[in-house]
């Protein structure tokens, strides 16, 4: 029985699938996924060849923030390459997130990596290492920019523990 799936609530699950989305999340910083607008929209408006799949494969809806589009997305990768179901629910309002994460008992307050986060109930990125000292979690976002470069993209980062929710899908 050493080649059975976990199943799909299981900690080894979870476990499975996040370290897949974490590597995604990861090339697709590495690669350096930006905003480029088209012909009607300038750049860090929601548009660009690569942020108009993640929306695409989330809600076929152009032009939108794409924070938890682009979590859903690499959740989604994820689960193609295991042949499972997605286990990121199609809602992409952080607030939303965050309110199903609590109904559906998903909150955590011990975020590991492939944990969603939820920065101050307006923003979502992807744990992609354990916490650090002083409570620092690194993550990685989108339809947002670091440092001095603002220019929307896909990026590493980190966030402060005590301004973030945590969920584990």
């Amino acid at each position: 029985m050493a080649d059975a799936k976990p199943e799909e609530n299981s900690p080894e699950f979870h476990s499975d699938v996040a370290k897949i989305a974490v590597a995604i999340a990861l090339a697709e910083a590495k690669q350096g996924v930006y905003e480029t607008g088209d012909r009607d929209h300038g750049p860090n408006e929601n548009y660009g060849p690569r942020v108009d799949e993640y929306q695409q494969a989330a809600n076929q809806t152009l032009g939108q923030k794409w924070c938890a589009k682009f979590v859903y997305w690499c959740f989604q990768q994820a689960a193609l390459q295991l042949a499972v179901a997605n286990p990121f629910p199609r809602i992409f309002g952080a607030k939303k997130l965050e309110e199903w994460g609590t109904k559906e008992n998903r909150r955590v307050t011990d975020p590991m990596p492939g944990d969603v986060l939820v920065r101050t109930h307006n923003h979502v990125g992807l744990v992609i290492e354990p916490v650090l000292a002083k409570g620092i979690v690194p993550s990685v976002e989108r339809n947002t920019w670091t440092g001095s470069v603002q220019k929307e993209g896909v990026y590493k980062k980190s966030e402060l523990l005590s301004k973030c929710t945590f969920i584990r899908l």
